[in-house]
C-alpha cells in the first residue's frame, strides 16, 4: 500500500504551528498517514432562524467511538474556533468572542462516532459555512456544513408619498429581515410590476431593511400590493394600498376653539393618506397671499408670513409621512379669530379646505354697585373687562328669576377686548339680593356677583336746618313705614 499525503492550505493569518489541523509533532509534510475513519455532515444547509438554536452535526464512519478524540467546528474563511472538545471536555481557551456562552456539544451519541455543535441565540453572523474537524493521534478528517440563518423582519409599511408627472408614487418599506429579501409588486390580479427601484441597507446586526419606489401610471389598476419574501424560508409578508386618481384635503367640520394667551393647533389631512413631506402646504386667511404658515422643499419659508404671525407659528409635522400636518399657533390674540385656508400642493395638483378658530377668554369678575334711586325703583349697575368675545350679560333674582327689561352697551379697547355696562332699574324692593352674570358664549363659562337690594330707609333733617343749596335731604331709600 502506497503512503498517503495530504496537501494543507494554510490560512496566510494562521501560523501552521497553531493551525487546528496540524499538532506541534507535524511537519509541513505529513508521511505515512493511513486512513482509518472519514468524517461526513449534512449535504444539505441547515436552517435556522434568528433568535433560535442551530444543531451542527458530524458523524465518524465507520461508526467508531469519538469520546477520545479531539473535536472542533471552526469558520471555513477565518478558521476561528466556534467550539472545542479535547480531553473528554470543552476547551473554551480558542473559542471566538461571539460564540461564547451559546455553544454546547451534543455529546450522547459520542460513543457511536456522532456529535453535534448547538448554537443558541442565533446571530445573522452566525450565517455561512463551517468546517467540523475529528482528530485521533495524528490522523484527522474533517467535513464542511453550512448554516442558512433567516429571519421574518416587519411587515411592509406602503403609503403614498404623492404624485408625479406621469403617475403616483408608492414606497414599500420593511425592516429586520435575513438574508436581504426579495420585494414584488402586484396589481390587483396578482401581474407583477417589474420596473421598480429597490435599496437594502444592513444595520449593526446584520438584518436588512428595504425600500422599494413603484411609480403606477395608470391609476384604473385600483390597489397594488407589496411582498417582502424570506428567500430560505419561502415566508412573505403583504400589504396592498389604494391608488386614487387625485387626492382632496380635510379639515375639521366645526370650529376649533382656543383661550387668548394660550395655544392652537390647525389640522388638515390629505385623503387617501399619502405622504406630504414633499408638497407645499400653506395656511392662509381670506387671501393666499396672507400667508400664515409656509412649508416648501421641506422648510419653513418665512418671506410671505404675515407679520403679526412671526415668531409664533410652528408646523407639526410628526405625521407628514401620513399626509397629516397642523399648524401651531402660540400667543393667541383676538385677532386670530376667524376663518382659515389650509393648501396642499404636489406638482401642478393642489386642493384646499377650510377651518375656523374661534378665539375666546374670560374676563373680569363683575362689579355691581347701586348707583342711586330712581323715581320708581332702585338702579344698580354691572360693570365688567377683558371678554371675548362680546360677552352676554344676565340679571336674576334670588329665586333666580330673570330680569328681562335692562340697558346694555360694550366696548373693545385696542387689543380687542370687550368690556361691558348693564344697568338694572329694580322697582320691587322685597326682591332682596340680585345678581349680575357675565357669560362667555363660546367657553359657555361665567362669572356672577350679587349685591343686597335694601328697602326704603330715611335721614331726617336736624332740627332747625332748611333744604337749600348744600342742605342735605332725604339721604337715601326710604324705610318701609317712614316717610322722607
Amino acid at each position: 500500500m502506497l503512503p498517503r499525503f495530504r496537501v494543507i492550505k494554510l490560512h496566510p493569518s494562521v501560523p501552521w504551528s497553531s493551525h487546528p489541523r496540524l499538532g506541534p509533532s507535524h511537519l509541513m509534510l505529513c508521511v505515512s498517514c493511513p486512513r482509518s475513519f472519514r468524517v461526513t455532515g449534512p449535504l444539505d444547509p441547515i436552517v435556522a432562524v434568528l433568535g433560535g438554536e442551530a444543531v451542527l452535526p458530524c458523524s465518524l464512519f465507520p461508526a467508531v467511538s469519538a469520546e477520545d478524540m479531539e473535536l472542533r467546528w471552526f469558520r471555513s474563511k477565518s478558521l476561528e474556533t466556534v467550539f472545542a472538545y479535547q480531553n473528554r471536555q470543552e476547551q473554551k481557551e480558542e473559542q471566538m468572542t461571539p460564540y461564547a456562552g451559546r455553544t454546547s456539544l451534543v455529546g450522547n451519541r459520542l460513543n457511536q462516532g456522532y456529535a453535534a455543535v448547538r448554537i443558541q441565540r442565533v446571530q445573522a453572523s452566525d450565517n455561512g459555512l463551517y468546517t467540523c474537524f475529528f482528530r485521533k493521534g495524528h490522523f484527522y478528517e474533517e467535513a464542511g456544513l453550512e448554516l442558512k440563518v433567516a429571519g421574518v423582519g416587519s411587515a411592509p409599511q406602503v403609503r403614498i408619498t404623492g404624485p408625479e408627472e406621469d403617475g403616483v408614487r408608492v414606497v414599500c418599506t420593511a425592516s429586520g429581515w435575513f438574508p436581504k429579501p426579495q420585494v414584488q409588486w402586484r396589481d390587483l390580479s396578482g401581474e407583477k410590476f417589474l420596473a421598480f427601484s429597490e435599496a437594502h441597507t444592513q444595520d449593526a446586526e446584520g438584518l436588512f431593511s428595504v425600500e422599494a419606489a413603484l411609480l403606477v401610471r395608470d391609476s384604473s389598476v385600483g390597489n397594488v400590493t407589496c411582498s417582502i419574501l424570506n428567500p430560505v424560508l419561502g415566508r412573505e409578508k403583504a400589504m396592498a394600498i389604494f391608488i386614487p386618481e387625485e387626492f382632496t384635503v380635510i379639515a375639521p367640520p366645526d370650529p376649533i376653539v382656543a383661550v387668548l394667551g394660550g395655544e392652537v393647533l390647525l389640522p388638515c389631512r390629505v385623503s387617501p393618506a399619502m405622504s406630504a413631506e414633499d408638497m407645499e402646504l400653506r395656511w392662509f386667511r381670506s387671501k393666499f397671499s396672507e400667508a400664515v404658515f409656509i412649508y416648501q422643499d421641506r422648510l419653513e419659508q418665512k418671506e410671505e408670513q404675515m407679520a403679526p404671525y412671526a415668531g409664533r407659528t410652528s408646523l407639526v409635522r410628526d405625521l407628514l409621512i401620513q399626509g397629516e400636518a397642523a399648524v401651531r399657533i402660540q400667543n393667541v390674540n383676538v385677532s386670530d379669530n376667524g376663518l382659515y385656508t389650509c393648501f396642499f400642493r404636489k406638482g401642478g395638483f393642489y386642493e384646499e379646505a377650510s377651518l375656523e378658530l374661534k378665539v375666546a377668554g374670560v374676563g373680569s369678575a363683575p362689579q355691581v354697585r347701586i348707583t342711586g334711586p330712581e323715581e320708581d325703583g332702585v338702579r344698580v349697575v354691572c360693570t365688567a373687562s377683558g371678554w371675548f368675545p362680546k360677552p352676554q350679560v344676565q340679571w336674576r333674582d334670588l329665586s333666580g328669576e330673570k330680569f328681562l327689561a335692562f340697558s346694555e352697551a360694550h366696548t373693545q379697547d385696542a387689543e380687542g377686548l370687550f368690556s361691558v355696562e348693564a344697568a338694572l332699574v329694580v322697582r320691587d324692593s322685597s326682591v332682596g339680593n340680585v345678581t349680575c352674570s357675565i357669560l362667555n358664549p363660546v367657553l359657555g363659562q361665567e362669572k356672577a356677583m350679587a349685591i343686597f337690594i335694601p328697602g326704603q330707609r330715611c335721614s331726617r333733617i336736624p332740627a332747625g336746618l332748611e333744604e337749600g343749596p348744600g342742605v342735605p335731604g332725604c339721604s337715601g331709600l326710604c324705610c318701609p313705614g317712614q316717610e322722607p
